[in-house]
């Protein structure tokens, strides 16, 4: 019976030891030093000051009610942006809607964006003049807002609406929706 309770205690020895890890010291701790940051990407960072992007999209022209020289048209444009800061830039776009001839229309605005880029998301506003032709050329003025929503950071869809005053025709939205590449 000895030797089995001998061989017993040894074995028990053996575990308790092995589960005890690094013995205590008296002294003192070993100095860490500081962890170091950890360098993730950013989700978004495509609305960063000095970004700029172009864009293809659809629209549609819907003119105030009544009667008038234009009609509800589809259409398509392009469009050129540049952000000074990520919350303000400047936009131009060409807009061509078919209506009983080929409405053309080039505006210049200034944009007002608020991006969300834990989410890739920039709510908008905008607006500013440009110069409408369609039988008859005049100047036009117009506000709008949108979303932006980028998917990479080279590109992503928005959509957006403004209302714009003729000076010689009555009034009409444009509504837009489409791609939009950054870089």
């Amino acid at each position: 019976m000895n030797k089995t309770t001998i061989a017993i205690l040894a074995a028990a020895c053996s575990l308790v030891s092995a589960q005890a890890g690094e013995t205590p010291s008296l002294g003192k701790a070993p100095a860490k030093g500081p962890v170091p940051p950890i360098n993730v990407p950013a989700v978004c960072d495509c609305f960063n000051a000095g970004s700029s992007s172009v864009s293809v999209y659809a629209s549609g022209l819907l003119p105030d009610s009544g009667a008038g020289e234009l009609d509800d048209a589809f259409g398509g444009g392009l469009a050129y942006d540049y952000f000074f800061t990520p919350n303000i830039g400047v936009m131009v776009d060409a807009t061509w809607s078919g209506t009983d001839s080929v409405t053309h229309l080039f505006t210049g605005s200034l944009v007002l964006r608020a991006p969300i880029t834990s989410i890739c998301l920039a709510p908008y506003v905008f607006g500013g003049g440009g110069y409408h032709t369609n039988g008859t050329s005049q100047d036009v003025w117009h506000v709008g807002g949108g979303l932006d929503y980028r998917i990479t950071n080279c590109w992503g869809l928005f959509a957006d609406a403004r209302y714009t005053w003729a000076s010689d025709t009555q009034d009409y939205t444009i509504v837009r929706a489409g791609v939009r590449f950054g870089f």
